[in-house]
């Protein structure tokens, strides 16, 4: 009786590669198999055709291994290239920044660019760094260019190359950013003789970044969607709940620790949220219906595996906070059913909460507190789209200079009420010094002031029945 290959019918090569990375074994005889399958020998595999190997094969994989698979079988592409057995470059083929990482190695020189900027960057923008210069020395090893030859003829032809490989504004914006510091830190380097960064990178090479509205949940929506977390018993369901009533973001929400809350001499509970995004920390009040739900994903939580100490609120068994995938994947069974204008991502959570509380009166300052911004222009756009907010806020104001100047007909049957607009005007003004708003907005709104009171007083006048005419 014949004893069944472990190999699976892999050829060679494929086996020597195994006997290196050995966790790539259900990758590689899936991909081979297809080979089989397909009749293609590799040697004559075109680029095109990993997407027909790639696309049934991530779609039997679970939702988490997915990611897993695509970068070991690239990994293993990649490994075939270097060894003259592919006749295409992989990289070409996954227009992703982490493509480089896994696929590429930077020359001495960058790794010593990044090293330097190790003492004082997060290990996240050193992250981000590396996979922008992998970005740019993969095409120079594609142009068979040295760093030392670049003029900006190469750096146009390079920003026509990452045009071309669909990157959206923003990535292709971090890559340029990151590339012109790079070659400014070469100028300092005795051993770089080629042109200065000044000559070869231009203010215009930078791709402009769309600003969006934010995208909060409709009113209706929200509850029910809050309505199916609450009954949820899954932890990543109930983590999003908490984000939704707090504001976190998704980063904040992984790592807050197992004893986030804290409290106050008047009683007052607050969560602390750690260092994220920027790298500050800050307290968001609580109330007892927030509470409950901190409360009660402190119980539910595991312990983790072997016994490990439970250091995380949302922890896996593994120990580690609960993976991005998993929230993607709860939020979308979550969302089961229910039609959305506007994809569904977690973040709209954090963009709901922040126009509830505007709608709700918190003014900007205190909503640029619970968000955790740095800089009052991202708290304004949740300001942009609260109409209810600045209708409510102006019938306040109205109502507020009527009293102030006993604007009633009763009283002063002859003071004309459309004076509440310039009135109106002038005080809005004052408001806009005194609490630092933008002036350019203001000023359009005073003219819009204006020429309404200018329109009903010509309405006025021309009306049969004025008494005056």
């Amino acid at each position: 009786m014949s004893r069944r290959d472990p190999n699976g019918g892999l050829p060679p090569f494929a086996i020597d590669y195994l006997a290196r990375v050995p966790i790539a074994r259900r990758v590689l005889r899936a991909f081979h198999a297809w080979l089989r399958r397909s009749g293609r020998p590799i040697l004559q595999l075109e680029s095109r055709e990993i997407d027909s190997f790639l696309t049934p094969a991530l779609a039997a994989q679970k939702p988490l291994s997915r990611t897993r698979f695509r970068r070991r079988l690239f990994r293993y592409l990649g490994w075939l290239y270097s060894r003259k057995l592919l006749r295409f470059d992989p990289r070409s083929v996954w227009p992703q920044f982490s493509a480089g990482r896994y696929l590429f190695d930077l020359p001495p020189l960058a790794l010593r660019f990044i090293q330097s900027l190790e003492p004082t960057l997060k290990p996240s923008t050193i992250s981000s760094y590396r996979s922008s210069l992998c970005q740019f020395h993969m095409w120079l090893d594609s142009q068979t260019l040295t760093i030392d030859v670049i003029d900006r003829c190469h750096i146009s032809e390079w920003l026509q190359w990452l045009h071309a490989r669909n990157l959206s504004a923003g990535h292709r914006l971090q890559v340029i950013i990151a590339t012109r510091g790079y070659f400014h830190w070469l100028e300092e380097q005795p051993e770089y003789a080629a042109k200065p960064a000044a000559h070869l990178f231009r203010r215009g090479d930078l791709p402009k970044r769309p600003h969006y509205l934010p995208r909060p949940i409709p009113a209706d929506l929200d509850r029910v969607l809050q309505k199916r977390l609450r009954k949820s018993r899954s932890l990543p369901e109930l983590g999003l709940l908490l984000m939704r009533r707090t504001g976190l973001r998704i980063g904040e929400l992984r790592m807050l620790p197992l004893h986030c809350v804290r409290s106050d001499h008047l009683g007052h509970s607050f969560l602390k949220v750690p260092l994220g995004k920027l790298n500050s920390e800050r307290l968001v009040p609580l109330d007892r219906v927030t509470l409950r739900l901190i409360e009660r994903l402190r119980v539910q939580g595991t312990t983790g595996r072997r016994g490990k100490r439970r250091t995380f609120l949302l922890q896996g068994a593994s120990g580690k906070p609960i993976a991005f995938a998993e929230y993607r994947f709860a939020l979308k069974r979550a969302c089961r059913g229910l039609t959305f204008a506007e994809p569904m991502t977690s973040h709209r959570l954090r963009h709901t909460y922040a126009t509830s509380m505007l709608v709700a009166g918190v003014s900007l300052p205190v909503l640029m507190k619970l968000l955790g911004h740095r800089h009052y222009q991202m708290t304004l756009r949740y300001a942009a789209i609260t109409v209810e907010t600045v209708s409510n806020e102006y019938a306040d104001a109205i109502r507020a200079i009527e009293q102030r100047y006993n604007l009633s007909p009763a009283s002063h049957p002859a003071s004309p009420p459309t004076r509440a607009l310039t009135d109106f005007a002038r005080y809005f003004l004052k408001r806009v010094e005194d609490d630092r708003l933008d002036p350019q907005l203001a000023r359009k709104l005073v003219r819009r002031l204006y020429r309404l009171n200018a329109a009903i007083q010509r309405l006025i006048r021309v009306s049969p029945h004025n008494p005056t005419r």
